[in-house]
């Protein structure tokens, strides 16, 4: 076998699929989360495309890239992948990278049927991820996701659907939520693939085009406001407290599950309204009926920039390891480093 890099990877599911990249790289420079992930991009973004892009991976890949922790009490350093580029920070990638360090070992613990606490750097902020085991398994992992805040509302016009309200909020991702009816949709689950993914698209084209908040977290980049980075449209649940979602971080594409950010983006925007306090569940569900969790860890977290406070979300949700792969990079294979098709 002729090969130029072999990679080793472990990839679970929750419904949305993450690769775990758990050896092959070459260690990453860099003193914070943000110079090990520009470490990773000037050196290793053809392993990013190579193993999230076709033939390798899809586009509603994600990956988890393991990294040495940059903090004097860190446990893990975490960097998230996608075919199209970066996430600061990644909630389906969180369930799953934590699994794959409990289920190899990476990080020991003492008690089977425990819960053990990982503090995990990433480029939006340090994240503490609490483990509840059985049998040494990772049943339920929750992640005190990074101060989370309401961003307020913005009033877009998109093409052929007329002036929309979109809902602003911040949970490690810059969220747009939009009512599903403001858009023509009666429902989320009588509409057809392709009319979501059509009506999705325009309004993620127009939100990420035009609407620019506040730049938070810890990646450096404090001073340039930045762009929506995913839309969600969404329904209530009915007798329930939460609401079904069909999230959208790029054209035509997706997420299959209720998305980790996404949720602690709404548990901000829901406390801040006075609709959510302390002990309450507040749930999203994907539009293939799985579930995800949230709940306010804690209350009054000050903005930077002055902005109304904001809160810890918890968000809870299960990863199942799916298999094992050494990847291999030929380097006569015209589409070693991956495609988008």
């Amino acid at each position: 076998m002729k090969a130029q890099q072999i990679i080793y990877t472990w990839d679970y599911h929750h419904g949305q699929a993450t690769r775990v990249i758990m050896g092959g790289l070459p260690p990453l420079r860099g003193a914070t989360m943000k110079e090990k992930q520009d470490d990773f991009r000037n050196r290793c973004d053809y392993v990013r495309t190579s193993l999230m892009q076709e033939p390798r991976g899809h586009k509603n890949m994600l990956g988890a890239v393991l990294t040495e922790p940059a903090t004097p009490d860190g446990d893990i350093g975490m960097l998230f992948l996608s075919p199209q580029g970066y996430f600061e920070m990644c909630g389906d990638s969180t369930f799953s990278g934590i699994a794959a360090v409990v289920d190899s070992g990476i990080l020991p613990y003492e008690d089977p049927n425990g819960q053990i606490l990982i503090k995990m750097d990433t480029v939006a902020g340090r994240v503490d991820v609490h483990v509840k085991l059985r049998g040494g398994e990772p049943i339920a992992i929750t992640f005190d996701n990074v101060p989370s805040y309401a961003l307020g509302t913005h009033t877009v016009q998109i093409p052929g659907l007329g002036s929309t309200q979109v809902v602003l909020g911040y949970g490690g991702l810059v969220y747009a939520f939009v009512a599903a009816r403001e858009v023509g949709i009666a429902s989320l689950l009588d509409i057809t693939r392709e009319e979501l993914l059509e009506i999705g698209t325009r309004v993620w084209q127009v939100a990420h085009g035009q609407i620019r908040v506040p730049s938070l977290g810890d990646s450096g980049a404090m001073a340039e406001p930045k762009p929506v980075d995913l839309i969600t449209l969404w329904e209530p649940l009915v007798g329930e407290c939460g609401a079904r979602v069909a999230n959208f971080y790029a054209p035509y594409t997706t997420g299959r599950t209720p998305s980790g950010t996404g949720l602690a983006a709404r548990v901000a925007i829901e406390a801040a309204a006075g609709r959510l306090t302390k002990g309450d569940i507040y749930l999203h569900e994907s539009l293939l009926g799985l579930r995800f969790a949230g709940q306010v860890a804690k209350e009054g977290i000050p903005r930077a920039d002055g902005g109304p406070s904001g809160v810890i979300p918890a968000i809870t949700a299960r990863s199942f390891l799916m298999g094992t792969n050494h990847w291999v990079l030929h380097p006569e294979d015209p589409f070693r480093h991956g495609f988008i098709f």
